[in-house]
């Protein structure tokens, strides 16, 4: 089973939480292909080509924990969130630039409070649907 430290996951959704918000106050959708390119990058190429998880691991990590453990968790959940959270934007900017601005912003403001909700409270609905409904079989 993969982990991830439980960090990585509340700190991307943090900053997602943040470009969505710029993108929904500024009415800019440029801010949300940001968080949407930030997402894919990080599905497509792991951890290794993710570039918040980079930043926490380089640079906020060291200096939270110098040197000491730090706390992990299955990785498939935060994993299916995110691939929920980079659905979402991808359809917001099909709204946004396809004409159908009011979907698009409305998906927006659905990731945006889903995302700010999980970095701030720990209460992620994506993983909550995947270990309901993908990890244990409905009955």
């Amino acid at each position: 089973m993969p982990t991830v430290d439980v960090n990585v996951p509340r700190v991307n959704q943090a900053v997602t939480t943040l470009l969505t918000a710029i993108a929904f106050i500024t009415s800019s959708p440029g801010w949300v292909a940001a968080a949407f390119v930030i997402l894919v990058l990080s599905r497509v190429g792991g951890p290794r080509l993710a570039p918040i998880t980079q930043l926490y691991v380089r640079f906020i990590r060291p200096r939270l924990q110098p040197g000491g453990p730090s706390e992990f968790e299955d990785a498939r959940p935060p994993a299916f969130a995110q691939l929920l959270g980079t659905i979402f934007l991808g359809l917001a900017l099909v709204g946004l630039y396809g004409g159908i601005p009011v979907v698009g912003w409305a998906l927006t403001l659905v990731v945006t409070a889903l995302a700010g909700l999980a970095a701030t409270t720990r209460i992620c609905v994506g993983c909550i649907v995947y270990q309901r409904f993908i990890m244990e079989p409905v009955t």
